[in-house]
């Protein structure tokens, strides 16, 4: 399995005896499959079948497919004589002069204006004419979508290299924050204990015997647990599982974009509660860094199928 890429183009020729075929497609990011064809109105019918084709290999993007169709025969659909329209009227117009010697014989001109006499059945319409194209037209969509897809496929293998350096590089931020989480619970206790003896500093001074009413222990057991709620271990843990999930999509799933992207959203949310929960600078510029790195994933991500 690999990523593609939803931006791309492809093109294909095809040449009948009698026709060349052209198609062009070209895709785009978007969020849901939107495919526009381009055909001539007299094929119109043919639209259905063409948007089941090209949604058979692409599963996502905004896709536009261009048709050119060009006769090669210019000749092919001129009108033909009917020899045997002609035969018939020549011997009506013989038996007529046997019948009225004074009447002048048909000219050239007048035979051919005559019902029949000038057949188009070099020229195709309607149904006829939509089968003539019908097997033409969908090898030369088919061999586009190869090309687009090859180049889909392509992009897809960049984009996948960029990613697997982006998630290393939110690993080492990650890690780092983790050495350093031991040290990060010490200060944090130290700093509520600080914080608290100010503030009994000042309560003593209106609450005589405070030290009393709340026993030592019992405000050191409120502090580890005050220390243990801004402990930032679950969410870290939480965010290698996602950068772990989002390797193996990258490598083994079809049609990532749509889960790569909800997986970016969630480790933008533990970061955001790691960042709340931080106030060391040294820190800090990593939880920063990691926030900088899955925006640039997300970026990254958009043109996924």
């Amino acid at each position: 399995m690999s990523l593609k890429s939803m931006t791309a183009f492809g093109s294909a020729e095809l040449s009948t005896a009698n026709t060349q075929y052209r198609c062009e497609i070209r895709t785009l990011n978007s969020r849901f499959c939107d495919i526009s064809i381009k055909l001539p109105r007299s094929l119109l019918s043919l639209e259905p079948q063409l948007l089941a084709l090209v949604k058979s290999h692409i599963q996502r993007g905004k896709v536009d497919v261009f048709f050119e169709i060009t006769q090669l025969d210019k000749t092919a659909h001129l009108p033909r004589l009917n020899e045997a329209a002609i035969e018939h009227y020549l011997e009506i117009s013989d038996s007529l002069k046997m019948m009225r010697p004074d009447l002048q014989p048909l000219t050239q001109y007048e035979i051919l204006r005559m019902e029949g006499c000038l057949d188009s059945q070099g020229s195709v319409s309607g149904e006829a004419y939509i089968a003539s194209h019908d097997e033409g037209i969908r090898s030369v969509i088919e061999l586009a979508l190869v090309q687009v897809n090859k180049q889909r496929a392509s992009e897809g293998a960049v984009l996948q290299s960029a990613l697997e350096k982006l998630v290393d590089a939110m690993n080492s931020d990650r890690e780092a924050i983790l050495q350093k989480r031991e040290v990060i619970q010490t200060n944090l206790f130290e700093s509520y204990k600080k914080r608290l003896s100010r503030l009994l500093g000042l309560l003593d001074e209106t609450v005589p015997d405070l030290s009393k009413i709340i026993p030592d222990d019992r405000l050191l057991s409120e502090l580890a647990i005050l220390t243990d709620r801004a402990d930032i271990e679950e969410e870290l843990t939480r965010l290698k599982a996602h950068e772990d999930e989002f390797l193996r999509i990258m490598k083994t799933e079809d049609e990532a974009g749509r889960k790569l992207d909800f997986l970016c959203q969630e480790m933008h949310r533990e970061v955001n509660t790691i960042s709340n929960k931080l106030t060391q600078l040294d820190v800090a510029t990593h939880s920063l860094t990691l926030k900088q790195t899955i925006e640039r994933l997300k970026q990254q991500v958009q043109n996924i199928e």
